[in-house]
């Protein structure tokens, strides 16, 4: 039995079981323990009733529709009778116990309800007349237990009869569809599952499941955890995607300036050429060392080191060699401040982030104009402004300016040295401290990249 949903309908059918066996032995039980000298009143009535269904049966038809009457009733109820006549002598062809005779006299005599001086403590003996006057005697013997046929003979008649089954169905389709209003949701993300695990990212069980039950709060926490695999592994593939067309063209350089540097062409070409692999060398070494810098900023995103240093002073250091930098293109990186900020946070991170921006900023701005750093403090964050003055960037390509080898103009940035991973490098570690980075167009011309910070 390993399904869940057999487990649950036939545990909640087995309880309605229970519960109703337990009424009914209970019943029984209750029976077996009831004295039925306890209640006069009812014997005296049974006295009655049976005493004058006997006489009638007596005095039409004799003494062996007498003893069918008492045989039927002693089959349908358990009880005995045994009719006497005014002498005392018993109206039956069974033989009766002495004790019985005994009885009948004493009633005679007393003209009241008696029971056996000894033994047969259940039977009980008054007088009755019939309708002209005839007197008789009626011994009645009520079961000291109720008969186990006579409660299995209950249960098929009556209320405990096809009402009772009737009520067995109703509470069986209630467990059924109780029992598949627990397991449903299971089996939907249980098929969302298998259909995820074979390669169906796009699975999403939400819309099945709904409710605020405890199954709908882990339906929509599958669809968060597929949404994020989906999202990791679409990264994945890009990543994986750039970096092969990334290094498709290195390589193709690398092989024409192995053919033009053989021994046997020409030294001014192979010494070109030589040049030309050391350049391509320099261009892959730096893309896989910020790609390793990319994917351990992915991998240690819960091992962040936070301490507290000077935000301020990091960018005083960044600005000033980045000014000197910028000397080559007659440019000025100034800083903007207004006093000393501190923040919590990895140092190393944030200045490689900051550097990537300035320093990307300092590429493309117009020559003798100047790059401003600005740096404010409000009670909820730090926000650092870099603004240039070069040509800015088209509006479509201002979401995708921080993806991993993302260019905005490719053949400016292969010549300027470029690989796109650096902004992407700067998003990635100012996300982790909890920021914020956008890039716009500034009216005045140029690129606007703006940095927030949560205060400590």
């Amino acid at each position: 039995m390993r399904s869940l949903f057999v487990k649950f309908f036939l545990s909640f059918l087995l309880i309605i079981i229970l519960i109703s066996t337990t009424g009914i032995l209970l019943t029984f039980l209750r029976d077996q323990e009831f004295p039925p000298l306890a209640s006069q009143n009812f014997t005296r009535r049974a006295i009655a009733d049976y005493g004058r269904e006997a006489i009638q049966a007596y005095e039409d038809e004799g003494i062996q529709t007498l003893d069918e009457y008492a045989e039927d009733l002693l089959e349908k109820s358990g009880i005995h009778i045994i009719l006497f006549d005014a002498s005392g002598q018993a109206l039956t062809r069974r033989r009766v116990p002495r004790r019985m005779q005994h009885m009948a006299v004493r009633v005679l005599r007393s003209n009241e309800v008696v029971s056996p001086m000894m033994g047969e403590r259940n039977w009980l003996a008054g007088p009755i007349k019939n309708s002209t006057g005839n007197r008789y005697v009626v011994a009645i013997g009520l079961p000291e237990k109720t008969p186990v046929r006579h409660l299995l003979r209950n249960l098929t008649r009556g209320f405990l009869g096809w009402k009772l089954l009737l009520l067995l169905a109703i509470t069986a389709a209630v467990c059924f569809f109780l029992a598949r209003s627990l397991t449903a949701p299971i089996s939907r993300l249980r098929r969302a599952t298998r259909q995820f695990s074979d390669g169906d990212l796009t699975t999403r069980v939400g819309s099945q499941v709904k409710g605020q039950t405890e199954l709908a709060g882990l339906a929509r926490d599958f669809d968060d955890m597929a949404g994020h695999i989906e999202d990791l592994i679409g990264a994945q593939k890009r990543l994986l995607r750039d970096i092969s067309h990334e290094l498709r063209s290195p390589l193709a350089r690398l092989g024409v300036a192995l053919e033009l540097a053989r021994p046997d062409g020409n030294p001014e070409a192979q010494q070109k050429a030589l040049q030309r692999i050391e350049l391509e060398a320099e261009r892959m070494n730096e893309m896989i060392g910020q790609l390793l810098s990319l994917t351990r900023l992915e991998a240690d995103a819960c091992q962040l080191e936070r301490k507290p240093f000077s935000l301020s002073g990091l960018l005083e250091r960044l600005v000033q060699d980045a000014d000197f930098e910028a000397k080559n293109r007659r440019c000025r990186v100034i800083l903007q401040r207004s006093g000393a900020v501190s923040f919590n946070g990895s140092e190393k991170l944030l200045s490689r982030a900051l550097e990537n921006v300035i320093r990307n900023a300092v590429k493309y701005t117009a020559i003798e104009s100047n790059i401003n750093v600005e740096l404010t403090v409000t009670t909820q964050e730090v926000c650092v402004h870099i603004l240039d003055q070069g040509p800015g960037v088209p509006e479509e390509s201002l979401e995708k300016l921080f993806d991993p080898f993302y260019r905005v103009a490719d053949a400016r940035d292969r010549q300027s040295g470029g690989t796109g991973i650096g902004l992407a490098i700067a998003e990635r570690a100012i996300k982790l401290h909890g920021g914020s980075i956008q890039a716009t167009n500034r009216p005045e011309g140029g690129l606007a990249v703006e940095i927030r910070l949560p205060c400590n």
